[in-house]
């Protein structure tokens, strides 16, 4: 089964850049399939691809029409050619955009569908990343299959690192089937990682610091994609054995 990290974090800390990071390593070693399950759905503007519809979009449309697929095609067929369809080819990943969160209504056979074509194109990649919102609900509707890493990414600062630790305990509230909990605390100036080191010590979680990079940063501001061979996916392409031990594709 392909490995599986999901990444979550407050607004602002980097979340979708390290997503973004982690996709362009990952890819590497085999084919990836991000996951953009947060709402403001940035993840494609940071991989430098253009979106081509959501899951929520697709989703909605079949409400509008009683979920009538078109004649001569099942809902099941008609489900997994839109996915496809939707599905962003970049280079070394595959990109599926999850969108808003569902409206009101039941819906359950759609979306118990989606969820299971979903984790089909998830078993024909090496590898999964999924960037997601804060609340994680993306996470807490998702099938029963368990992820290898969670991902909580922070700032150095009490309330980042307060932030996370209080992620990492949603998650056992949610019943998430996670392997481990990793935090990262991001864009950690030179000469300050003694202090994000009590920071991160503080949370109890296993722990990784990421320096501060003027390049992606600069990148940011300008709308600019990651490339992958900026100075923080250097730090992360060093982490990504010890998150995935196990994996010998790599």
């Amino acid at each position: 089964m392909s490995p599986l990290v999901a990444v979550a974090g407050k607004g602002g800390v980097g979340k979708s850049t390290i997503a973004a990071l982690l996709v362009r390593v990952l890819s590497e070693g085999g084919a990836v399939l991000a996951v953009d399950a947060d709402p403001n759905s940035n993840l494609a503007q940071r991989l430098g691809v253009e979106v081509s519809g959501t899951v929520g979009q697709l989703r909605e449309g079949l409400l509008s029409t009683h979920g009538q697929p078109p004649r001569d095609m099942s809902k099941q067929e008609y489900l997994r050619l839109k996915l496809r369809e939707m599905l962003v080819e970049g280079d070394g990943f595959d990109l599926l955009t999850m969108g808003r969160p569902e409206g009101p209504g039941c819906y359950c056979y759609v979306n118990n569908l989606l969820r299971v074509l979903v984790d089909q194109l998830m078993d024909s990649h090496r590898y999964v990343v999924i960037d997601n919102e804060a609340g994680m609900e993306h996470l807490s509707r998702r099938t029963a299959r368990s992820m290898d890493v969670l991902l909580l990414v922070s700032d150095p600062t009490p309330v980042g690192a307060a932030t996370a630790g209080r992620l990492a305990e949603l998650a056992d509230e949610l019943e998430l089937k996670v392997g481990r909990k990793v935090l990262l605390m991001n864009e950690v100036r030179e000469g300050q990682e003694e202090r994000a080191e009590a920071l991160a010590e503080g949370t109890g979680l296993e722990h990784y610091l990421l320096h501060e990079d003027e390049r992606v940063r600069e990148g940011a501001y300008a709308g600019a994609p990651l490339k992958g061979d900026e100075a923080l996916a250097r730090e992360l392409r060093e982490i990504i054995p010890r998150l995935f031990p196990s994996d010998r594709r790599r």
